[in-house]
């Protein structure tokens, strides 16, 4: 079986790679192993305000956004790999975003939304909500990227520990809360004939 990620993101890789590990009632009538690709085209210029695997927003601030982000990535890795390796079972893609929520303190939720395509069809799937402090989202919605904010985050805002990793004081990693967004969308993969 060949799974392609939509990414060069170590905690995105590292959470599809474990997801899809887990499954094996997926995989196994398949040759007995998982083949990963990783997607190997640069995702944007320094200067570009999108990303071009996304083709949305470096900062998406709505849920709508946040998972277009994470179909189109999950689209092209589908695409990389019929193209390197004349096939593909599943293409995945994860894109973080924060989307506006009345109830909730800051007026925002960020999540992480993962898009699984294959079959034709798109699995969608979210992890666990959580706020940023205001100041934060004050600055995400002026387009500065969460992973960048070393003010806030230091030098992990990128890596496995990311920002979640600094708010939950290490008691969730990046990897760890993506892979909650991966499971989520398998699902609907697992459980097709609920779904029809």
């Amino acid at each position: 079986m060949i799974i392609s990620i939509g990414s060069r993101s170590q905690p995105k890789i590292s959470a599809i790679c474990r997801a899809f590990s887990k499954y094996p009632e997926i995989w196994m009538n398949s040759g007995d192993y998982i083949k990963f690709m990783i997607l190997s085209k640069e995702a944007r210029n320094s200067n570009e305000q999108k990303d071009s695997i996304s083709k949305v927003s470096l900062n998406p601030v709505s849920l709508e956004e946040t998972i277009v982000g994470a179909k189109n990535r999950a689209f092209e890795a589908y695409n990389y790999a019929l193209e390197q390796a004349g096939s593909c079972d599943y293409g995945v893609g994860i894109e973080a975003g924060i989307f506006p929520v009345n109830q909730v303190k800051t007026g925002y939720f960020d999540t992480s939304a993962c898009a699984i395509y294959g079959n034709n069809q798109f699995y969608v799937g979210c992890s666990p909500l959580f706020e940023y402090p205001q100041k934060v989202v004050d600055r995400v919605l002026n387009g500065e990227e969460v992973g960048v904010m070393k003010d806030y985050f230091g030098d992990s805002g990128k890596g496995r520990k990311g920002a979640i990793g600094i708010l939950t004081s290490e008691r969730l990693y990046r990897d760890d809360f993506e892979e909650s967004a991966v499971t989520m969308a398998l699902i609907q993969l697992v459980n097709s004939q609920l779904y029809m």
